[in-house]
């Protein structure tokens, strides 16, 4: 009874193999096809204007007012800036921001965040969450060399487009 018990899950695994990894095969051709229009459309809006990145920060006390003194005013030429606090607002007045904030940035350590859009269509993210809990302790290293890494990311991706 024990033997045909693992021959039916045997011959089950068997045959749904295939179908599972066929579904795998197609959800990752779907999120490859789904990265390819994100970045196509943030070359065609923004890129391609001359505003490679797109920055989200919030109004945390951590860090707001450290952004809108130091970072954005270096940046806010060539970027797109959303308000992570503001995002029940983003599906009616920045679909495509969020959507393209959402598939690139991740689900850690995402705010505040830089997304770059390099040449050739590469997205690279640029984390500043750990480097504010480092300033905070008073460990400003880290969030020095975040924030060259965006400025020389920034002033290098607005060249190339």
């Amino acid at each position: 009874m024990a033997n045909a018990r693992h021959a039916l899950i045997f011959v089950a695994v068997v045959l749904c193999l295939p179908l599972l990894l066929a579904w795998i095969a197609a959800y990752l051709v779907i999120m490859l096809v789904w990265g390819a229009v994100l970045r196509a459309w943030f070359w065609r809006a923004h890129a391609s204007r001359g505003r490679p990145v797109l920055f989200v920060y919030s109004e945390s006390p951590n860090w707001q007012s450290y952004v809108e003194a130091n970072i954005l005013p270096r940046i806010a030429e060539r970027s797109v800036v959303l308000n992570w606090s503001e995002r029940r607002q983003w599906p009616s007045t920045r679909p495509w921001e969020e959507r393209f904030f959402r598939r690139f940035a991740g689900d850690r350590e995402f705010n505040p965040i830089a997304l770059v859009f390099e040449p050739w269509g590469r997205v690279t993210a640029v984390r500043f969450h750990q480097a504010f809990r480092d300033y905070r302790h008073g460990k400003p290293a880290s969030l020095e060399r975040a924030e060259a890494r965006l400025y020389d990311l920034a002033r290098a991706a607005a060249a190339s487009h």
